[in-house]
């Protein structure tokens, strides 16, 4: 499939006119001319829900369409050493890099299952994060693992690939404590059979796992249908697991106690209660230093503060399953088959 970055490059002022004819975006030069300011072509709106949102975003903020030609775009992760950021294509099988310098490039291919044929659907890679030693750690769809890769090198190794001997459904998003320990959610969207696979799947429940620093696996969380994105407050006191289940859309709360153990479940936010109008529910979830959450759902991301309340949404009008802040002061968003951003305030 043809891979577009979305990199025109237009000249300021007297140079307006001389656009490069095969791209849909401008640049313009700034006032001394000796860099060019890229443009992309923008789409989107903010919907303003409640004053605190203007606090994170303006009103006029729009989304940015940096790159397309993906298949499933998921799992971004912006890497500060090279300022660059990485995300994943479940389907293509391949991680992308992309920066402002260079734009769109593979990183890794295969990023997941190396073959022989093809394993199924899904067999790339999906929720990525940089851990605190500054590997990649990947989930890993078509090898069900945590894979821990180097950056460099781009050499892999497994992090752990089973629980009490059996083989993980396909792992899907994963965070880390600020003790080290990871946690990960594991549905059955890379299998074969997907939810109704019979064959390849080796364990009954779609579980959330803890993994300390020796690579053993604790299933944490046994009672979900759907889990799917994972993020852990800014304390460090309570792990947030987004249901990509349309009968319970609901993002749930867990305190996470001295042994990395959990509390028993509530409901933080219920996307049904709230949008009733609309068939919600959410991907991946980011949280920001304040506690804002920041929800992949339907076409954009939904803005939830710290007490459960949506103070805003981001519109793309694409589908958006994942997002990623960056230290570049944008809100980066996996969307179907494109790259986007968006500019934040802090």
């Amino acid at each position: 499939m043809r891979k577009t970055l979305i990199h025109a490059l237009v000249f300021s002022s007297v140079l307006a006119s001389c656009a490069n004819s095969t791209s849909q975006s401008n640049t313009n030069t700034n006032a001394d001319s000796t860099k060019l300011v890229k443009e992309y072509p923008k789409m989107g709106t903010v919907e303003v829900l409640d004053p605190a949102m203007l606090a994170i975003i303006d009103s006029t903020a729009q989304v940015e369409k940096l790159a397309d030609g993906m298949t499933w775009a998921e799992g971004p992760v912006w890497v500060n050493d090279g300022n660059f950021l990485l995300y994943s294509d479940t389907r293509q099988n391949i991680i992308y890099q992309w920066s402002e310098a260079n734009g769109l490039q593979e990183f890794i291919k295969p990023a997941g299952f190396e073959g022989p044929g093809t394993y199924s659907e899904e067999q790339g890679t999906n929720g990525l994060l940089i851990n605190k030693e500054g590997y990649l750690i990947a989930c890993d769809h078509g090898n069900r693992r945590i894979a821990k890769i180097d950056l460099k090198t781009k050499k892999k190794e497994t992090l752990v690939d089973n629980w009490q001997g059996k083989k993980f459904n396909s792992p899907n998003d994963i965070c880390q404590h600020p003790n080290g320990d990871y946690y990960f959610t594991d549905p059955p969207y890379g299998l074969p059979g997907r939810e109704n696979d019979t064959e390849t799947k080796e364990i009954a429940e779609n579980g959330v796992y803890k993994v300390n620093a020796k690579g053993e696996a604790t299933q944490v969380i046994s009672n979900l249908a759907r889990p799917n994105g994972i993020v852990i407050s800014p304390d460090g006191k309570t792990l947030f697991v987004a249901l990509s289940d349309g009968n319970n859309p609901f993002i749930m709360a867990y305190d996470i106690k001295e042994d990395g153990l959990l509390s028993k479940g509530r409901i933080f936010f219920d996307f049904k209660k709230q949008f009733p109008a609309e068939s919600l529910a959410a991907d991946g979830i980011k949280m920001d230093k304040n506690g804002n959450m920041f929800a992949a759902a339907g076409d954009g991301v939904v803005v939830i503060n710290s007490s459960g309340k949506p103070i805003g949404r981001i519109r793309s009008t694409v589908h958006t399953a994942n997002c990623a802040f960056a230290t570049d002061g944008y809100l980066y968003l996996t969307s179907t088959d494109q790259l986007l951003r968006v500019k934040l305030k802090n």
